[in-house]
């Protein structure tokens, strides 16, 4: 019987992983997302990203009928 006890003990640690604030995030980074505003920004960032190639290539194109 003390045997056993043990063994649900394994199942606990996963349930109090969440509860932990390191872990939770690495574990759950969909639950922290939501409630994180950082998460959303997170998303957000790649648009952006996106949008200075887009004005790199115009740079080029004045540039070159200045040539």
């Amino acid at each position: 019987m003390p045997v056993e006890p043990p063994i649900p003990q394994p199942d606990a640690p996963p349930a109090e992983t969440p509860a932990t604030p390191g872990i939770a995030p690495a574990e759950a980074p969909p639950m922290p997302a939501p409630s994180q505003p950082d998460a959303p920004a997170q998303p957000t960032a790649p648009p952006p990203e996106v949008s200075p190639p887009t004005p790199d290539v115009d740079v080029p194109s004045p540039g070159t009928t200045m040539g």
